[in-house]
């Protein structure tokens, strides 16, 4: 039995020993969790494939293939060359893979396709600024002109489909030059138009006449390479596991720049003629940070102000004028505009079903706001449970109405006349909550804290959208590409900068009921105060001299603790004998914190270089500018570890040295 059992533990080992020297003999399989493929992929300057003057590269094709590698560990060598001549070092193996390859049989026989496309692509033609031998409104006179194209694209094929249904015959003229030397040739008058991606040039170069198409485009593999194709597909299924919009996000940062849509055609200039070049715009007073009628001047205020002021500019061909007019309520705007007083008005929130009730069409929105509950401090631990919940909703404002039917619908709404009243009511027990955006609060905090009432987050949020009577197909038109114009980025700024405004003037009030107190008490100790000045002038004199620099602390920030944005606040430092700058954190907000799952004592005193080594010298240079050359900078920013991207803003504070940093 011991001689069976001792000969069982030595065939055992024999075994082990064996798999081990197998392992070990096959040739990466210990270091293959090390390895990294050199993948030999195109690079063809455009939006796809860009680099700045620094040399940093960026654009659709490079962000795409970066998330691959993620998940392949792949190595990119870049290979420069024109499209044209890149596909053909595809096929002829000199490189491994190529972005943007739209597909054909002809192609497939030379070339590996990924099984999911790398997104959609619009193809537009393209004009030379001020060129009028072609009227979109009219495609005869497309007829005879030279349209240059890529040599060998389908977007040729394309435009032959196009030319076929609009009945049109144009010339078409292979290209194989880079972009930039084709838009060279359409400036020169060598072609009367250019067919292209969207997104390519600026409205100085070219601007879009018309649409003739679409396709999806993908990743080409080289033939020969069919394991590079599987571990793509593998990558590309996993990129839409984790985030089924991706193609559509790339599409919208790279390739919608100069949509034919950031102009007006020629129905919507001669709407524009007939009505004195001007959109008047019913909109709703008291309304912040939304909209509001100034009291000092009588002009609008609020980020509705600032949305028209970047819209009217921001269409590429034409100016547009906005006469804004002031009614009570949202209700009272929409019947002026049943009467002709205004073209349309803000804000509406209706579905497309209630527009059509009401006889009105619902633009694109134009801003967004989380939505709250108002409900009473006793309820905070219970309100989410509740079987039954009455909301107390404005009776002259239908937009609550709406999204209540959309989101809560078994919620029940009993009405009152103002939102005073429906505050009241919920104290008093009449009803469970009101329903206000994040950037309203400020107008009725006061309310709220002396009848006992707090804020609960209901996730969801709320479009605000302009309303257009349905006659007015051409104003929805041109007010759909107004919208799409003003980035989102601006809104967001302006409404938390009419927030912020709100929450000043809601301290001004509590001020100015207090100030006949105060002034009692001056006059009460202003003799006092005389004679203590007198006595010690000198030594207030001195006192004086050393506290000409105010000492920044977080105290003077606690305005900021509930902004619905990321606030912090820094004394930006000059590092000695060298010419970097850092920055020491003097406070941030529960949004920051709650971001970066951090404590304000955890950072508050600390440097950022410190805490953050990895953030790019950028962001130095930024804060610089805002904390002593009085500068306000905005950008977009990246941040390295997470991926995420936010719009950053810095800005000047109180002392020269100081800035605040907002991220949304």
């Amino acid at each position: 039995m011991r001689s069976s059992t001792w000969r069982q533990g030595v065939r055992n080992v024999v075994l082990l020993l064996s798999v081990v020297l197998a392992v070990l003999l096959i040739p990466g399989v210990a270091y293959a969790e090390q390895s990294q493929d050199v993948v030999r992929v195109g690079w063809y300057e455009s939006q796809f494939n860009t680099m700045d003057e620094n040399g940093r590269r960026s654009g659709y094709s490079y962000e795409y293939q970066q998330k691959i590698a993620a998940h392949t560990g792949w190595k990119y060598e870049y290979v420069e060359g024109s499209w044209a001549d890149l596909l053909q070092m595809l096929q002829e193996g000199k490189i491994d893979l190529m972005s943007d390859v739209s597909y054909t049989e002809e192609r497939a026989a030379n070339m590996l396709f990924s099984s999911l496309p790398m997104g959609a692509e619009e193809y537009f033609l393209f004009a030379a600024p001020g060129n009028e031998k072609v009227n979109p409104e009219d495609y005869k006179t497309f007829n005879g002109k030279k349209v240059g194209a890529q040599k060998g694209s389908v977007q040729i094929d394309v435009l032959h489909e196009w030319e076929k249904a609009n009945n049109v015959k144009v010339q078409v003229v292979e290209l194989t030059g880079s972009e930039k030397d084709n838009i060279a040739k359409l400036t020169r008058g060598d072609i009367d138009m250019y067919l292209s991606l969207d997104g390519f040039f600026s409205k100085d170069a070219a601007v879009p006449v018309c649409k003739v198409g679409d396709s999806d485009f993908y990743f080409a593999v080289n033939k020969s390479r069919p394991e590079l194709l599987t571990e793509l597909n593998n990558a590309m299924n996993r990129i839409q596991d984790e985030n089924q919009y991706y193609n559509e996000q790339l599409y919208a940062k790279y390739l919608q720049a100069s949509s034919v849509n950031n102009y007006l055609n020629a129905s919507e200039k001669e709407w524009l003629d007939k009505h004195n070049k001007t959109i008047k715009v019913g909109y709703q007073d008291n309304y912040l940070a939304f909209c509001a009628k100034d009291p000092d001047t009588g002009e609008l205020t609020g980020a509705l102000k600032d949305w028209l002021d970047v819209a009217s500019s921001n269409i590429e061909n034409y100016d547009l004028t906005f006469e804004p007019v002031c009614y009570p309520s949202s209700a009272a705007a929409m019947e002026a505009m049943k009467k002709g007083e205004v073209d349309c008005v803000f804000p509406a929130n209706l579905t497309s079903y209630d527009g059509e009730v009401n006889g009105v069409y619902i633009t694109p929105p134009i801003m967004s706001t989380d939505m709250s509950a108002v409900i009473r401090e006793a309820d905070q631990k219970n309100f989410a449970y509740k079987d039954r919940i009455t909301v107390a909703v404005n009776a002259n404002n239908p937009n609550y109405d709406v999204f209540l039917k959309d989101h809560f619908p078994t919620w029940r709404a009993i009405y009152f006349q103002d939102t005073q009243e429906c505050l009241k009511a919920i104290a008093d027990g009449q009803a469970d909550c009101l329903l206000i955006s994040k950037y309203r609060y400020n107008n009725i905090a006061k309310l709220c804290e002396s009848y006992r009432l707090v804020t609960w987050s209901t996730g969801v949020e709320m479009d605000y959208c302009l309303a257009v009577d349905r006659s007015s197909t051409v104003l929805y038109s041109i007010l759909s590409k107004a919208a799409a114009v003003v980035p989102t980025s601006t809104v967001n700024a302006a409404l938390t900068h009419y927030y912020m405004e709100d929450s000043k003037s809601g301290f001004g009030d509590a001020f100015l009921q207090v100030l006949p107190i105060i002034v009692g008490c001056v006059l009460s100790v202003a003799a006092l105060v005389m004679l203590f000045v007198l006595a010690r002038g000198v030594w207030l004199d001195k006192k004086a001299a050393q506290s000409r620099k105010k000492i920044v602390t977080k105290d003077d920030f606690v305005l900021f603790d509930n902004l619905p944005i990321s606030y912090s606040v820094y004394r930006v430092t000059h590092i000695e004998h060298s010419e970097l700058y850092d920055a020491e954190f003097i406070y941030v907000n529960r949004k920051f914190m709650e971001n970066g799952e951090i404590s304000a004592e955890s950072v508050i005193g600390h440097h950022v270089r410190e805490l953050y080594p990895y953030i790019e010298e950028s962001w130095f240079h930024d804060v610089r500018r805002a904390a002593f050359d009085g500068e306000t900078v905005e950008q977009d920013y990246t941040d390295p570890l997470s991926g995420r991207t936010f719009h950053f803003m810095a800005s000047p504070v109180m002392e020269s040295g100081y800035c605040a940093v907002t991220y949304s």
